[in-house]
């Protein structure tokens, strides 16, 4: 904490511009007979400087306070058949520099060093393409954690952009890497991907191990009659162990003002419904795979009931254990700057299935930007 406290002065004198948002949450969450209530209060705050129009330095400071139930039994989570004793975690309070870096313009390419926001893909509920981050299927615009990365993106001709990307670790060969040539044709944006990471693959049909995995990528993104379209996919070039991901969508505003959007994630790593394990479920919520099983589809319709209230309904599922969540969600702009939100859902499934599991939640958020 004290080092925190010094480093306000220095940047407050080097003209910083500060801004942010304080954030309050309550969440109830019944699931297997079991209630949890929790919540927490977030403060971010942001800082830039602009120096001169060819160097930004950046960052971000968060904290977040925990209140309610903060230690949990993830036993709860996963199937009962499994036959997992309890295994608890604690929702620890937390401070720390989420993001901090540079970004630097130069004639022939823009270079960013630090600990970064980067967020790939174009898919909405799910990037394959995304090697960095994963995402919540009820939030799944909420800001991602920054990456420590250096990154170049180098112009080419127009609408045409080579980026290239690399997140050290202890040695180059565990450092991820990915180079992207993203163009335009027509009304689409494009991309072309090739990835190198360390990551998880099958070995045989009962078990996992790590091992370098080459990649090869894309992305679409665009409208055709008025239909927005996009998809990308992520898969591995080795053929004696070939898997990857994929998702396609479309979305489209009526005439009524309705936005409808709709998307399919197929996940070939993912576990079949009748082979699913412990490890699954930890390989899952570690971020190893972005999806516990494999096949998947996210819709969800949006309409403004006034200029300052908005109310949008989510629907998700596992189409291989035919479980599902419905979750409504209403948006209100109280004030300038000020924004409260509820959620419900409700989940459609067997107790022993992915998202039947959880039964019903409720949360209910306040942001107040500064």
């Amino acid at each position: 904490m004290i080092k925190y406290i010094f480093i306000f002065p220095i940047l407050a004198f080097g003209q910083m511009e500060f801004f942010g948002y304080y954030e309050t949450e309550y969440d109830h969450l019944q699931l297997k007979g079991t209630n949890y209530n929790f919540g927490y209060n977030k403060l971010r705050i942001d800082l830039e400087s602009r120096s001169n129009e060819n160097i930004m330095i950046a960052a971000n400071i968060n904290f977040r306070l925990y209140h309610g139930k903060t230690n949990w039994d993830f036993s709860d989570f996963i199937p009962e058949y499994l036959g997992i004793d309890s295994v608890l975690f604690t929702l620890p309070d937390t401070m720390y520099l989420d993001n901090i870096y540079i970004r630097s313009s130069f004639p022939l390419f823009d270079f960013t060093i630090g600990k970064q926001p980067i967020s790939l893909g174009t898919g909405y509920a799910w990037n394959p393409l995304d090697i960095f981050n994963r995402k919540d299927l009820l939030n799944p615009t909420y800001e991602q954690p920054g990456i420590n990365a250096l990154r170049m993106e180098i112009p080419i001709v127009d609408r045409t952009v080579l980026d290239a990307i690399i997140t050290p670790d202890s040695s180059l060969k565990m450092s991820r890497k990915m180079i992207q040539l993203k163009s335009g044709f027509g009304s689409f944006d494009i991309s072309l991907n090739a990835v190198v990471q360390y990551h998880l693959i099958p070995n045989g049909e009962d078990s996992y191990t790590y091992d370098q995995v080459y990649f090869g990528g894309s992305s679409f993104v665009g409208e055709l009659w008025e239909f927005g379209l996009w998809g990308e996919t992520l898969w591995s070039l080795d053929a004696d162990n070939n898997f990857g991901e994929v998702v396609l969508g479309v979305d489209h505003t009526l005439n009524n003002g309705i936005y409808l959007m709709a998307e399919y994630f197929h996940n070939s790593l993912g576990a079949e419904k009748d082979d699913l394990r412990f490890e699954h479920f930890m390989h899952y919520y570690n971020g190893e795979t972005h999806s516990l099983m494999q096949n998947y589809i996210f819709a969800m319709g949006m309409y403004n009931i006034t200029a300052y209230i908005s109310s949008s309904l989510l629907a998700f599922g596992n189409l291989d254990d035919q479980s599902f969540i419905l979750a409504p969600q209403i948006e209100w702009d109280a004030f300038e700057d000020v924004t409260a939100s509820i959620l419900m859902s409700q989940s459609f499934g067997d107790d022993d299935t992915e998202f039947g599991i959880q039964d019903f939640a409720l949360r209910f958020r306040l942001r107040a930007y500064f």
